[in-house]
């Protein structure tokens, strides 16, 4: 029995020192040896190199540039008035700008009379309204007015009314006509000529 466990150890003893053994069998082939990458050198501070610059996102578009729009009436000898009502004039509407447009209003009777803010609050003109006019007619006693407002500064919006001398009330104003304002434009008002 002796013998028996003595020959088991030895066994069990060869066992391991096979799988001890480091030196490869003939047949097999050695693994290829795997660089192992080598840590990095430290670099001074003084030779460090830039790092590329990042790309910059595209610039966004610029908004586009505030347009001054300069309005003013311009008023012109008009048709020959029949009857008692005396010459016409032309009225119209003139915006300076990048674009230059000159916007007929019609025949008034008579010289239109130009109303200051002053003026337009006594005659009942909508608040706000940029520049504004009142025609007379004495001979059917009628006057016709017109105001220009600023809608939002998105639109130029003309209003007329024509009030008759016998009316118990005063009509209101209706929208006649409406201009688109260029994107971004400053709307103002040229002084009034020098008499």
């Amino acid at each position: 029995m002796k013998s028996a466990s003595q020959t088991l150890l030895a066994a069990a003893l060869c066992v391991l020192m096979a799988g001890c053994n480091q030196t490869p069998p003939a047949t097999e082939q050695a693994a290829p040896a795997v660089p192992v990458p080598a840590a990095p050198a430290p670099v001074a501070a003084d030779s460090v190199m830039a790092a590329p610059a990042e790309v910059a996102p595209a610039a966004a578009p610029a908004a586009p540039v505030a347009q001054t729009v300069t309005l003013a009436f311009s008023f012109r000898p008009g048709a020959a008035a029949e009857g008692p009502s005396g010459p016409k004039t032309s009225a119209h509407l003139l915006l300076k700008g990048a674009k230059t447009q000159d916007i007929d209003l019609g025949q008034f009777t008579g010289k239109p009379d130009v109303v200051d803010k002053e003026k337009a609050k006594l005659a009942g003109f909508p608040s706000g309204m940029l520049l504004g006019f009142r025609s007379y007619d004495p001979g059917s006693g009628t006057s016709q007015d017109v105001a220009v407002m600023n809608v939002g500064g998105r639109q130029l919006r003309i209003l007329q009314r024509r009030i008759e001398e016998q009316a118990e009330k005063i009509p209101e104003f209706q929208t006649s006509r409406e201009l688109d304002l260029p994107a971004n434009a400053v709307v103002e008002v040229a002084p009034p000529p020098k008499k």
